[in-house]
């Protein structure tokens, strides 16, 4: 894992959006799930999600959870010069979610790109994000945001519980000095022989959309081999965390909190044990949000700035591993603008609007 060490680059504000409707176990048993409210709990100690509206797509969510990353950093639209969107679930196939997000946030014109790293896409973006500051970009806009209900089989025992909708966002800027504080380091790895692990088979140029593979349920996700991702979503995280504190010359010990990647109950619980992290330092959400791939970072460091867990001088973790196989760590030290930002601005969440 290459380790990229950006000198006074920070993060100025966070923002997260969950669409407002709650889908709780006893609906999707309702719907036909082939596992009980009690089995759901027991396997992934998921309780409810969030699902996206009709009218909604990846774009809407991005935009929301924009605006409250920009109101929350007091950043002006006009001084975003970059816009990154990590996302498996874009709008359309062209163009880009990024460009229509915006659009819709009534950005200036500048570079927008999508980028896809599965549930490491928000680490992915920070990195592209932090080192287009790094190389004179002023403000640049990272989100992450995916509608993962829409390519869910209900009828799949092992992935019908778990995906939730939802966008969480950052803004980062330069710190104009080098004090500790701010983004301390970022790496990110993938090994692609884990490539058809976690995949939707078809929709994408190997196996284009057609009346067969509609018939054949092949644009929903596939988790074949669940034990072996279960092991290898926990061996990731692990790996790459270790590997980038030993990077800092630093141990689990020295952290003040975890925000990983939420795949499941289970998976946070092994990974807590294996580096004898104590509860009050994990960050958990996954029970009432699912898993909202690469966005369930962003919305934990929100939630985790919010709620006062992520206080000035904090040592925060940010920690993913997804499908790809992909992975990826970043050490965030919270500095005091950063924490008074997030507790300034109001509104959690799955409120629905701008706040």
């Amino acid at each position: 894992m290459k380790v990229y060490r950006p000198r006074g680059v920070r993060i100025s504000g966070t923002g997260s959006y969950l669409p407002a409707r709650v889908v709780s176990n006893a609906e999707l048993v309702a719907a036909g799930a082939p596992l009980t409210d009690e089995e759901m709990v027991r396997l992934s100690g998921i309780r409810t999600r969030h699902h996206a509206a009709p009218d909604e797509a990846t774009s809407d969510l991005a935009a929301e959870a924009g605006r409250r990353a920009l109101a929350c950093a007091g950043q002006s639209r006009a001084g975003v010069e970059r816009l990154i969107l990590a996302t498996v679930s874009p709008d359309h196939s062209s163009p880009s979610a990024a460009c229509v997000a915006q659009a819709a946030l009534g950005l200036a014109p500048s570079p927008a790109f999508d980028l896809t790293a599965s549930c490491s896409g928000f680490l992915y973006a920070l990195d592209a994000a932090a080192r287009a500051v790094a190389t004179g970009d002023s403000a640049v806009l990272a989100i992450a945001a995916d509608i993962r209900s829409r390519f869910v089989d209900p009828t799949d025992r092992a992935t019908c519980a778990l995906f939730g909708d939802g966008a969480g966002a950052a803004v980062v800027c330069g710190s104009g000095d080098d004090d500790g504080t701010g983004l301390v380091a970022i790496g990110l790895s993938a090994d692609g022989a884990g490539a058809h692990a976690v995949y939707v088979p078809a929709g994408g140029s190997r196996e284009p959309a057609s009346a067969e593979t509609v018939a054949g349920r092949r644009h929903f996700i596939r988790m074949a081999e669940g034990p072996q991702v279960y092991l290898a979503a926990v061996e990731g995280m692990l790996a790459t965390g270790e590997a980038l504190l030993e990077e800092l010359g630093l141990g689990w010990g020295d952290l003040d909190l975890v925000v990983p990647h939420q795949p499941n109950r289970r998976i946070l619980d092994r990974l807590a044990r294996l580096a004898d992290l104590p509860s009050e330092k994990m960050f958990v959400n996954v029970d009432r949000i699912g898993n909202v791939s690469g966005a369930t970072v962003a919305i934990g460091l929100d939630e985790a700035l919010r709620s006062g867990r992520a206080r000035a001088g904090a040592k925060i973790l940010l920690l993913a591993a997804g499908a790809g196989y992909t992975a990826g760590a970043a050490l965030l030290v919270v500095d005091s603008a950063l924490a008074n930002a997030a507790s300034r601005v109001p509104g959690g969440s799955s409120t629905r609007g701008p706040t």
